[in-house]
């Protein structure tokens, strides 16, 4: 069966835990999320730092109501 047509569904807590494991990355990378987040507006950063951002913020958006 070809995996192109399907949607992989997470759960809270997966989410959750994915977003633990992406500000952990952040916090390494920059000292905090704030001084990441300042980081971003810059738009000074590599590409894994823009996939961390994007991540980052998809996984908020999920978790938000």
């Amino acid at each position: 069966m070809p995996t192109s047509n399907l949607v992989r569904v997470f759960t809270e807590e997966e989410l959750e835990t994915r977003r633990a494991t992406v500000i952990a990355e952040l916090e390494r990378r920059f000292g905090s999320l704030e001084r990441a987040l300042e980081r971003e507006q810059d738009w000074d950063y590599d590409d894994e730092e823009a996939r961390l951002f994007s991540e980052y913020h998809a996984v908020v958006f999920l978790l938000s109501d």
